[in-house]
């Protein structure tokens, strides 16, 4: 059976969303997140996995912002994740 899905105020395509949070010393923490759907004209829902420290934050403090990312900090990011797994795996 073929149903027809209506059209709705989703950000297609999905961008990366930047989620910032401060962490408990007070220093920035940010993550990048693939999964962010408008709600309304003034909000969004997104799909966060409990486990990941930016959500333990927002829960902590109550308090977050989100921002849509520009292909220069993708590009940071990417490169941020590679630098991270070699100098973990130099420590093991």
């Amino acid at each position: 059976m073929r149903t027809k899905l209506k059209i709705t105020e989703g950000i297609f395509p999905m961008p990366v969303l930047m989620v910032a949070t401060y962490n408990e010393d007070g220093s920035v923490n940010v993550m990048n997140a693939a999964w962010g759907t408008m709600q309304e004209r003034d909000s969004v829902a997104l799909n966060l996995t409990e486990t990941h420290k930016t959500v333990q934050n927002i829960k902590a403090r109550g308090a977050f912002t989100v921002s849509i990312a520009e292909a220069a900090h993708i590009f940071c990011r990417f490169f941020s994740i590679i630098i991270t797994c070699l100098s973990n795996k130099e420590k093991e």
